[in-house]
């Protein structure tokens, strides 16, 4: 019996009248079926991921799809060695990706599917690739020649959105991990003034379905227990980031063993024996005492 875990990554913009309601209805039918995973839900939607066998995922899509508000999902698909969350968590929020600025999603930037994304990278000289995601997810996988606004949350986007220097009138194309973040992230920009803006329909990770190898290189950062995913590809073989420490390849993150900072860096193994998995900033405070 394979022990392939499946994992569902999925969001879906809409009108939801009753948040509370669909967080316990969610719960009750999530419980139900034994996923795991993290859910929030908010007046202006739905956004998750959850994991379980494929006929845990079979129950839930279905669910899904005859469900008033949240059918016509897109479902992004992955695979985990072992289970990547330890419970299911479905909570209410104010947003489900959290901007702190409203923006007008009629004005979101126009799709781009994974192969009209992928010929735009071959064929195309005057475009500028933009990585909606945080500088750490940047760190340790991108595609080929894109820039990065310095963010390490996504809300400080609309502060650093003048950090990509880059004239309005370029033809802008953005990507993140599952299409979420770019829906805000290609409004904001409108709003900003760019005029010819574009996002990757679904992400990173319809993307790599389709072109594993292609033009996105490294790690996909992703927020379970894995870590990151494609490490089975040529791509993915790639080592973009650096040890905190030493300065030396790596793309292994772990959490700074400090209880009050729980930073999560870069780190080799050796360092993180070395410095009992304390990031940079534990060691020299820990030094001054």
């Amino acid at each position: 019996m394979s022990s392939t875990i499946f994992v569902l990554l999925y969001y879906k913009f809409v009108d939801v009248k009753d948040p509370a309601f669909e967080v316990m209805q969610h719960k009750l039918v999530c419980a139900g079926i034994g996923l795991k995973g993290r859910i929030l839900i908010a007046e202006e939607g739905i956004n998750g991921t959850v994991a379980g066998t494929r006929a845990q995922l079979k129950q839930y899509t279905d669910y899904m799809d005859t469900h008033p508000l949240f059918k016509d999902i897109v479902f992004k698909r992955s695979t985990a060695g072992k289970m990547p969350f330890h419970k299911l968590i479905v909570k209410r929020r104010p947003e489900i990706v959290t901007l702190g600025k409203p923006v007008d999603l009629k004005k979101t930037g126009k799709y781009l599917s994974p192969e009209e994304f992928h010929t735009m990278l071959e064929t195309e000289k005057d475009i500028t690739v933009v990585d909606m995601r945080n500088n750490y997810e940047y760190e340790v996988g991108r595609f080929e020649g894109a820039i990065q606004p310095d963010t390490t949350k996504f809300y400080e986007l609309p502060k650093k959105v003048k950090n990509l220097k880059i004239d309005p009138k370029n033809k802008v194309i953005t990507y993140c991990t599952g299409g979420i973040r770019c829906e805000k992230a290609t409004a904001l920009l409108a709003e900003e003034g760019f005029e010819d803006v574009y996002q990757l329909e679904g992400g990173i990770v319809k993307y790599l379905e389709k072109y594993p190898d292609g033009h996105f290189i490294g790690k996909n950062f992703v927020f379970d227990d894995r870590m990151v995913t494609n490490t089975d590809t040529k791509s993915g073989e790639k080592v973009l980031g650096k040890c905190a420490h030493c300065q030396q390849a790596s793309d292994r993150y772990i959490d700074c063993a400090k209880p009050d900072c729980h930073q999560l860096f870069i780190c080799c193994k050796d360092c993180e024996q070395k410095h009992s998995g304390l990031c940079s900033v534990a060691v020299k405070e820990l030094a001054k005492k």
